[in-house]
């Protein structure tokens, strides 16, 4: 098979790109840094096209005879200098995929949302008919999920679209903002990470990267046309997951539950320096306020009908620390 995969050097798109190239298909892979693509995407069945989602030639010529698209390129970061930065990446051009893989009859185009776009939960986990009762918190999940209905609106054109959404991904894999759950164990082990947010009480769902990229392999072969699927893990509190990585690691590092007004506080303090500075913040103030919700999620419908499979998190934990121990400290 052959199939063109944009984010290839990401952190979920390279370990994809790699899989795909072990069992033997014909990979086109969307690059835009060398470096990058010679230490993650080095396989002979891998082919680079550099450009991004703004080269419509490069696109034309990369989805020009594949049987589908892995669309996973996004700008997931917390901060643009530039706004605009969110919608030309994430709308338009999500756009220029659909509309290229549409001219070029591709059989099937997976396109990876996020979690983020169902909203906070309420009572119980939320699933893929769940109403979005919260405006959104970023320019993030608010691009991504206009996203979501062009993918639709390509659907009632005749297009065959698979969307997935991915929850809080974790594990082995390429290190930076978008790969924050990583990060954060990182930082822990190196005692670099010292706090709780607001009382740790409030829930997130954390998924195993592998069965992410195992479930954009499901969606592209057993998904239905038009259809969505939550690709996500455990729900876990902040407390929960803290003291899970507390025992796996036997480093019994003390944190400090932090209130979230306190948060967004620094956070305003800490956007005035970066302005004066000229450097990006750590994080926008708006971020902060989704630790004040729970964010669980189930994945029973990718279970069901895809056959997708969730690593317990204390096991995909233990596999992420083993490698941060072994890899980056």
């Amino acid at each position: 098979m052959k199939y063109f995969v944009t984010g290839s050097t990401g952190f979920i798109g390279a370990r994809l790109t790699q899989r795909l190239a072990k069992e033997g298909n014909e990979v086109r892979a969307l690059v835009r840094n060398q470096s990058k693509a010679n230490r993650l995407l080095n396989h002979e069945n891998i082919k680079w096209y550099y450009g991004t989602l703004d080269d419509l030639d490069v696109l034309k010529a990369a989805m020009a005879g594949v049987d589908g698209v892995f669309h996973l390129a996004a700008f997931a970061q917390p901060w643009a200098k530039d706004k605009t930065t969110y919608n030309k990446i994430n709308l338009t051009g999500t756009i220029n995929i659909f509309k290229i893989a549409k001219e070029k009859q591709v059989r099937r185009v997976v396109f990876t949302s996020t979690g983020g776009t169902f909203g906070p939960s309420l009572t119980e986990p939320l699933d893929e008919n769940s109403l979005r009762y919260y405006d959104f918190f970023n320019e993030y999940e608010s691009t991504k999920f206009m996203g979501e209905k062009w993918a639709k609106d390509y659907v009632l054109k005749g297009m065959d679209i698979v969307i997935v959404h991915p929850s809080r991904v974790y594990g082995p894999g390429v290190i930076s903002k978008s790969n924050a759950v990583t990060l954060i164990i990182k930082k822990y082990l190196q005692r670099t990470w010292w706090f709780i947010p607001g009382n740790g009480k409030m829930k997130g769902n954390y998924v195993y990267v592998d069965d992410v990229v195992n479930g954009h392999y499901l969606a592209m072969n057993k998904g239905r046309k038009g259809e969505q699927y939550i690709l996500g893990g455990e729900n876990a509190s902040y407390s929960d997951l803290f003291h899970r990585i507390r025992m796996i690691s036997r480093r019994n590092y003390p944190l400090i539950p932090v209130p979230v007004p306190l948060l967004i506080i620094f956070t305003f303090i800490q956007m005035t320096l970066s302005r004066m500075m000229c450097r990006a913040p750590l994080l926008p103030p708006k971020w902060v306020k989704k630790y004040m919700y729970n964010w669980e999620l189930s994945s029973q419908k990718a279970e069901k009908e895809l056959g997708y499979s969730v690593t317990p998190l204390n096991e995909g934990l233990s596999h992420t620390v083993e490698w941060i121990k072994k890899e980056l400290l």
